[in-house]
């Protein structure tokens, strides 16, 4: 056990300096911009929020990483979620602390976003769907990295079957027997997944014996049977 928290600890130092020296800067220009009361909307101003705007994308990008490479280290296959929403959580608040600095009401940016969100949302409703379905799967993890899946839906048109080599916030990759295959997120979130999802004409070929390995009756031309 002890080994192992030192192999994590190993793989994530790096990143985790980075991540420090990032967020000490981030926080030093907000400290800067609250002490020396400078001019909403300055030059100054728009300096400090984009110095703390570069370190924090630095320090999330670190810390994102470093969990990566944690994950990595314990040899675990757990797909993209927790970093997403690490950098999810650090983009928003570097947001809100660049806009805090520059003195932009939050107030007016929430009403824009919102009507510029239904605008958004009406003219991209499957990839909005896409992204939303691909956080779904993200949290309830129906199935991980490395799976083997038999997977049907009517929005994917049929039933897919191999291993899952990769899941984003758009879609879900499988390596089939045919070749590999993107699905949309929001067809595999109304898919049904398991071994039961296999349709029962499948399941009743598979059962059959095959007719090409029977032997031939004298019809076709094989040795007559005995009465």
């Amino acid at each position: 056990m002890k080994e192992q928290a030192f192999d994590v600890a190993q793989a994530a130092r790096p990143h985790l300096k980075r991540a420090v020296a990032g967020i000490v800067v981030a926080l030093a220009g907000l400290v800067a911009a609250s002490t020396l009361e400078i001019a909403n909307r300055s030059l100054a101003s728009f300096g400090i929020a984009a110095v703390i705007v570069v370190s924090g994308v630095i320090a999330i990008r670190a810390i994102a990483n470093a969990v990566r490479s944690a994950e990595d280290s314990l040899g675990e296959k757990r797909g993209t979620p927790l970093t997403f929403f690490v950098q999810l959580i650090g983009y928003s608040v570097i947001a809100l602390m660049a806009f805090s600095v520059i003195g932009l009401r939050i107030r007016g940016l929430l009403l824009g976003g919102a009507v510029t969100g239904v605008v958004i949302g009406i003219a991209a409703q499957q990839t909005v769907g896409n992204f939303f379905a691909g956080i779904v799967l993200l949290v309830v993890r129906p199935f991980k990295l490395g799976d083997y899946l038999v997977m049907r839906s009517g929005p994917l048109g049929g039933e897919y079957e191999g291993v899952v080599t990769d899941m984003g916030l758009f879609y879900v990759n499988l390596a089939t027997k045919a070749g590999p295959v993107a699905l949309p997120n929001s067809g595999v979130l109304a898919s049904a997944i398991g071994p039961g999802a296999r349709t029962p004409e499948d399941d009743e070929d598979r059962d059959k014996p095959d007719e090409t390995q029977q032997d031939p009756g004298p019809e076709q031309g094989g040795p007559r049977r005995p009465a």
